[in-house]
């Protein structure tokens, strides 16, 4: 039960013609009987702590401001400072208005109460609130006639119920709605009144190993604080070869780091300082915990960080590599177990090449077709029990880098590996979601190889023009089937047979020029009343849809629609194709093209898409759909017009040259700068299924077998290759979800597949297969089960065997350099000091004798990485 003590009064009176208005401010401070006084001199022992004022007497005044230590304790104020006390301040706002106000502590109750009459009996609350900030807070109230009287009540809350006030939660960084907080295993009382009476010991640790002088990112140690709770003041040095403020400047100034009650870590940023001698070597920097007061020193008090020189044309580092491969790519590998550093294999690569010299190699790989696998696995997979999608297993084979067209083609993979050709399989799964097939109808769901073989067409024409994709994709059977202009046939109205529209309508939507007329930066034009001005209307369709006739499959000798080859492109057959002329595009007034009569159909065909293709729209429309899948959601104009200009000209005359395109998006300027990873419009949010990717890649997963039979991540994530719902992807390029992203006219398509199933089902996933078979189901032979490879990062936690189920605590590992290496692999080195702290406190509150404590270490550890913002927003 809490008790008042006297009421303080001070009234103010205001003269407001034609009434009189009086103010009486009355302060009720009550007596915090459940705060934490251990040695009982009637003052909390955390304001105590806070404050500094331990040493004071309840009923003294030591800042002559009228209110007693005891009153100010009880409020939250500052004893040592006269204008920090309690306070009810009046003002007239507007005529039939006035303006109360007071100071706030955090975590304080405050109540306004009134009465028109002191004589009355009881208050009226007019205002009621726990303060969630430490800060003053003005309340307006309407004027009534006569006088009225208000006070000022201060009270404390336990919100939790958990023994410590909100109050006390809050200048400690506690959290006062669970008793508990950060999840930790002991109560918060329990934490708190033990560490009023344990020391503090001063540790440091490095999160941030590697700076780089041109890399916004600096280098991070951190000093940590167990046992205590109260402020210090931590004396630290800098050593090492690299000289304070010339090569690198220091958050820590004066040598100390503040650490405020109850904060267990305070990062150390260290910032390089660009400069031009470019032949300098790297330089460390050694931060070392000295002693000094209040603190112990524990065992680990000195780390270092080093400082890479880089230059204007030096070859990137690495936190520049992962992010490249990021976009490029499926992401970092896991380092080789031969190899001596920490870094991935394949940044390692980017960094010795260099991007445009990485580009520049991909481009002279061989291509990694998934229809040999398919095909394969359809001929053998039943026999062997391998049962699935076998054009996803396919689909995952050459995204992993298998070294085998299949497990039994008899090559040696150490002599003769297939090649892993990762930009091209990135680029073919980014045209794959513009050039939309997918296996959701019928007819196509039970034709893999013939869904494979499409796909392959990407991987054919990635690096290729993209004149000869369009070409091969409108003549593509599978195309044929899913926008329906297979067995398409000219008008015969008298026996209601009319051209198929669909695929005429879609090529242009969403192959080419899209709806509307653009600028070469890709912005609308617009008309002489400022409206955006369409690219085609139902006439252009209709004409466009008479081309599409008289094609059939391939193989057959007739316009048929059995047997049926996937794998083999259609042909034309005139006696069903509209042979008569055709305009495209509002014909040659308008700049269209006039297609004389009795073309043969593929001739048609041919002359249609090349119409088609040379229209300005496609250069700036083809490419902000693939910076959105490579780089960012909402590249500036500029972006967008210097990639367009690549499609134009790749230098050499000729249009449409994917290599010129993909380098220009990789390589331009906003791709690459660092600095725009702090603009908070740029980046987007990853794909759900190429975070998977990304996860299985860090972690070179595979099965004993050599076989990947993965597939149905379409029901945790909602995405699988070649399996959108619709033409449209699985998300629209113009998706802008409701709040900020579309009050600020930006778009953010991937969120479009984010619901509130899949937010939960998604992260889930990474927590239930990051020691588990990667299939959504499992598998039922253990040997095609695909896992991931954890015993580098396991050996990275204990020095113990880690086949062993149980190793003892002693033998546990500090996780700063695991959590380093977690952090390039699957975000690019992007983790906040924050969320580093968050992650290692989880993962060390696992111990013996939890069962397999290490591995549920590493897997915590995983899992709150890839539910971070930092994992699933690429930037």
């Amino acid at each position: 039960m809490k008790t008042n003590s006297p009421p303080v009064r001070r009234s103010h009176s205001l003269l407001k013609e034609p009434r009189l208005f009086l103010l009486c401010s009355t302060l009720l401070l009550a007596t915090p009987a459940m705060a934490i006084d251990a040695n009982g001199n009637g003052l909390n022992d955390i304001w105590e702590m806070i404050y500094g004022a331990s040493a004071l007497t309840a009923g003294a005044d030591n800042d002559g401001d009228g209110w007693t230590n005891a009153k100010e304790s009880a409020a939250g104020t500052n004893p040592f400072d006269a204008a920090s006390h309690p306070g009810l301040s009046i003002a007239t706002w507007t005529p039939s208005q006035v303006q109360l106000g007071h100071p706030r502590i955090a975590g304080k109750r405050y109540r306004i109460e009134s009465k028109t009459s002191l004589s009355l009996a009881t208050w009226t609350t007019d205002f009621n609130e726990v303060a969630s900030a430490a800060n003053p807070v003005v309340y307006l109230f309407e004027k009534s006639p006569g006088a009225k009287f208000w006070r000022l009540r201060i009270d404390d809350a336990d919100s939790d119920g958990d023994g410590l006030l909100d109050a006390e939660e809050r200048w400690l960084g506690f959290d006062p709605a669970t008793t508990r907080t950060d999840r930790n295993d002991t109560a918060d009382l329990s934490r708190v009144t033990t560490g009023l009476s344990t020391p503090s010991v001063i540790t440091l640790g490095v999160l941030g190993a590697r700076m780089s002088e041109r890399w916004p990112g600096p280098g991070v140690a951190v000093v940590r604080r167990s046992g205590g709770l109260e402020p210090l003041t931590v004396n630290v040095s800098f050593g090492g070869t690299a000289t304070l403020g010339a090569d690198y400047s220091t958050t820590a100034l004066g040598n100390v780091v503040a650490i405020p009650a109850g904060v267990r870590e305070v990062p150390v940023y260290l910032t390089p300082v660009a400069d031009l001698d470019d032949g300098e070597g790297d330089e460390t920097v050694v931060v070392t915990v000295q002693t000094g007061t209040g603190y112990t020193r524990g065992a680990t008090f000195s780390g270092t960080v080093t400082i890479e020189n880089e230059t204007e044309t030096s070859l990137p580092r690495a936190k520049a590599a992962a992010r490249f491969l990021l976009q490029a790519a499926f992401g970092p590998n896991q380092d080789s177990t031969l190899d001596a550093d920490d870094i991935p294999q394949n940044v390692g690569e980017v960094m010795t090449m260099g991007f445009s010299a990485w580009i520049d190699d991909q481009f002279t790989k061989p291509i990694g077709y998934i229809q040999p696998w398919t095909e394969w696995e359809i001929a053998n997979g039943n026999a062997l029990q391998l049962y699935g999608n076998a054009k996803e297993h396919a689909w995952w084979a050459r995204a992993m880098g298998s070294p085998h067209l299949w497990p039994a083609d008899g090559r040696n993979p150490v002599l003769n590996p297939f090649p892993y050709d990762p930009l091209r399989q990135r680029v073919a799964f980014a045209l794959s979601e513009i050039l939309v097939v997918s296996d959701r109808p019928e007819a196509l769901a039970v034709e893999q190889v013939g869904m494979a073989n499409y796909y392959d067409l990407f991987e054919t024409h990635a690096f290729g023009n993209y004149r000869d994709l369009l070409r091969a994709v409108a003549l593509h059977p599978a195309m044929g089937i899913y926008l329906s202009h297979l067995g398409n046939q000219k008008a015969n109205p008298a026996l209601n047979i009319f051209p198929d529209e669909n695929f005429a309508r879609e090529i242009m939507q969403l192959f080419t020029i899209g709806l509307w007329k653009l600028n070469p930066d890709g912005t609308r034009q617009l008309d002489g009343l400022g409206q955006p001005i369409p690219t085609y209307n139902n006439g252009d369709i209709t004409e466009l849809a008479r081309v599409f006739t008289g094609l059939s499959f391939g193989n057959n000798a007739t316009f048929t629609n059995y047997p049926r080859d996937f794998t083999v492109a259609m042909k034309g057959f005139d006696a069903y194709h509209d042979l008569a002329s055709k305009t495209l595009l509002g014909g040659p007034l308008a700049g269209g093209v006039q297609l004389p009569a009795n073309n043969a159909t593929v001739v048609d065909v041919y002359a249609a898409v090349d119409n088609l293709f040379d229209h300005q729209n496609v250069g700036p429309f083809i490419s902000l759909r693939l910076i959105q899948r490579f780089v960012t959601s909402n590249p500036s104009p500029a972006y967008v017009g210097r990639v367009a200009a690549a499609f134009a000209n790749n230098g050499s005359s000729v249009r449409g040259d994917m290599k010129a395109v993909i380098k220009a998006i990789l390589l331009d300027t906003e791709a690459r700068d660092p600095a725009m990873m702090s603009q908070p419009t740029w980046g987007k949010l990853r794909e759900p299924f190429l975070r998977c990717v990304n996860f299985a890649r860090a972690f070179d997963a595979k099965s004993v077998s050599g076989y990947y039979p993965l597939d149905q991540f379409a029901i945790a994530h909602l995405q699988d290759p070649m399996n959108s719902p619709s033409v449209f992807n699985f998300f629209l390029p113009t998706h802008s979800p409701s709040g900020p992203i579309t009050q600020q006219g930006l778009v953010a398509p991937e969120f479009q597949i984010i619901n509130a199933s899949s937010a939960v089902s998604g992260a889930n996933y990474f927590w239930q297969h990051t020691l588990t078979d990667l299939h959504y189901w499992g598998t039922g032979i253990a040997d095609y089960g695909v896992r991931l490879n954890l015993d580098p990062e396991l050996a990275m936690l204990t020095s113990a065997n880690i086949t062993d189920d149980q190793p003892p605590a002693a033998t546990a590992l500090d996780p700063d350099p695991l959590l380093r290496r977690l952090d390039l692999v699957l975000t690019g080195g992007t983790l906040s000091p924050r969320q580093f702290q968050i992650i290692r406190e989880a993962m060390l509150r696992i111990n013996y004798p939890t069962w397999q404590w290490p591995r549920e270490r590493l897997r915590m550890a995983i899992y709150l990485i890839t539910a971070s913002a930092d994992f699933n927003v690429l930037r």
